[in-house]
């Protein structure tokens, strides 16, 4: 049986379970997909996150059979509320039911889910190469980019030289506009047809955050930064001081004829970081970003983990012949995926 879970960030919980079990060689559950503590842009403490339910775009599922929870999945929703982010999907170690089983169930269940909420898109973050995968193709997901984390180990020394960036400024809400236009300079055709980003305003949201003032209680230790070249934003660095067990994070974005202020910007972040804190500092970038990616290396920064970066295309339903105006009366649409799926949809009046 699949029941939603309210008031209670359970997948949270099982997945700072997990990590503590797997420190000392158990295992607790199988985490297909999970996201780190501090993915989540906006969020309130932990412990206020885990008892009350203060993000109403989180919807959780457990697979349970006799009170036994077999699974579990959850899904955010992005701020344009026509996508969701799965967040979490996993199986429970040691139970009687095979794990691909609860997982292909849970995965179903989202599905279904998203159709009744009417979302356009299903986005999932799964490790390279794993045997799940085949359960996302099935279900109709498609691989549009590869994910790469790079981490930086804090006793590697760093150049003695002071980067020098006199474009440099801090993160103004005027710079909505211009982030969007840097997005759409480094992200290739494909990848900008699966993500959907409709508006510049959206994207800023889902990568600095909410535009309008917080509360100090809800916000995030984030500093923003851009090369502001004149005619565009040349470059966007966005600095993330972990807490508790979690490293640093650090995430750039880099115009095609700025790849000058990779490598400045990269020692300026590092700097910025570990003056309070000494720890790791993790830095994700995608497979097409090469130039950032030799900038990473050049810096000290080594490669620990690939993901792939999956999308699933709903379909709505059409009730009314006024839904969809066709001047025939049958029309045929071929849908070409954007991988190696092809897929046609027919609409008959």
């Amino acid at each position: 049986m699949i029941r939603p879970v309210l008031y209670v960030d359970l997948p949270g919980i099982i997945y700072a379970i997990d990590h503590r079990a797997r420190s000392k060689q158990h295992e607790f559950a199988n985490f297909v997909c999970w996201q780190e503590p501090d993915e989540s842009l906006v969020t309130p403490p932990p412990i206020l996150r885990n008892i009350f339910p203060l993000n109403p775009a989180t919807r959780t599922w457990i697979c349970e059979d006799h009170w036994r929870i077999l699974g579990f999945a959850q899904v955010r929703e992005r701020p344009a509320r026509t996508m969701w982010d799965i967040a979490y999907l996993a199986s429970m170690a040691h139970r009687n039911v095979a794990g691909d089983e609860v997982l292909n169930v849970l995965l179903e269940h989202i599905l279904e889910m998203a159709a009744v909420h009417g979302m356009l898109r299903i986005f999932a973050k799964v490790e390279d190469e794993v045997p799940e995968l085949d359960l996302f193709h099935r279900s109709g997901f498609q691989r549009y980019a590869r994910e790469l984390t790079y981490i930086y180990e804090p006793e590697r020394p760093l150049a003695t030289n002071e980067p020098v960036l006199p474009s440099l400024r801090r993160w103004n809400r005027h710079h909505v506009w211009g982030l969007y236009q840097l997005y759409r300079s480094v992200t290739p055709p494909k990848v900008q047809m699966a993500e959907m980003v409709e508006s510049s305003e959206e994207f800023a949201k889902m990568n600095v955050g909410p535009l309008n003032s917080l509360p100090a209680l809800f916000k995030q230790s984030d500093e923003n930064y851009v090369c502001d070249v004149g005619v565009r934003i040349g470059a966007w660095l966005r600095l993330r001081r972990g807490h508790g067990s979690t490293p640093h994070r650090l995430c750039l974005m880099v115009h095609p004829e700025h790849t000058e202020l990779a490598e400045p910007l990269l020692r300026f972040g590092i700097r910025r970081l570990q003056e309070g804190n000494v720890r790791r500092i993790s830095c994700l970038v995608r497979e097409y970003d090469s130039f950032v990616i030799t900038a990473l290396r050049n810096s000290g920064f080594e490669q620990a983990d690939t993901k792939d970066l999956l999308v699933r295309h709903m379909a709505l339903l059409a009730m009314r012949q006024s839904t969809v105006p066709l001047l025939e009366q049958r029309a045929v649409y071929g849908l070409k995926g954007l991988g190696t799926v092809n897929s046609r949809q027919k609409i008959m009046r």
